[in-house]
């Protein structure tokens, strides 16, 4: 519970700190809340796994999740700062893209975590192949939904307030371009699980010696 409690209370101290800098980065507040939308939605799934409840709230992780992953397309925004790497005030405006990077993809390594850790054991089994097609599955459908987001501007939202026209789009978006982008960052995210399991791995060793 002191967890949980940290978590969201590092997230209050970011919407403050991001409201204290300069207005172009205002948006980094929305986007570190919908990265911290899918680790609360986990913290639930901990607590109704043995109910019903259990597979709304699964579904309703795989619609916030990719926000986390999807806050490492932020670091886009330096090009529009009009800076070069020369000039030391661009490494201000990257840290500050940093802080809220790397905090909302923590947020969704954790939620994925808690996540795996549920689904597999409701399987039954924690075989490396299992696990292997998971992050696969999961990993596909976030590099998916970051393509959508980023370069087709779809959101969550648009899928209850416009259905029928943001599943079109959805389903019309498969060209070169998309499966580029699929590949390549199905393949970033796949490397990031991956180093995170390891450190957590590592981590858990230590305490257990």
């Amino acid at each position: 519970m002191k967890n949980k409690w940290l978590y969201r209370i590092l997230v209050y101290l970011f919407f403050i700190f991001i409201y204290t800098v300069e207005n172009r980065y205002r948006f980094l507040g929305l986007n570190v809340f919908l990265a911290y939308i899918p680790l609360e939605i986990a913290f639930f799934m901990k607590k109704y796994q043995q109910t019903l409840m259990l597979w709304p709230l699964l579904i309703s992780w795989f619609l916030f999740y990719p926000n986390a992953p999807y806050m490492l397309t932020d670091f886009f925004h330096l090009s529009a700062v009009g800076m070069t790497m020369s000039d030391p005030n661009v490494y201000f405006h990257f840290v500050i893209l940093a802080i809220g990077v790397v905090l909302g993809l923590f947020m969704g390594l954790l939620s994925l975590q808690i996540v795996t850790k549920i689904i597999l054991t409701k399987i039954g089994r924690h075989h490396v192949v299992i696990w292997t097609g998971w992050m696969l599955l999961v990993s596909f459908l976030t590099s998916y939904a970051i393509y959508l987001g980023r370069f087709l501007r779809l959101h969550t939202i648009h899928l209850i307030t416009k259905p029928i026209e943001t599943l079109g789009v959805m389903l019309s978006a498969f060209d070169s371009d998309l499966m580029y982008f699929v590949l390549a960052f199905t393949t970033f995210h796949l490397v990031m699980v991956v180093v995170y399991q390891l450190n957590q791995n590592i981590q858990k060793d230590r305490l257990e010696k």
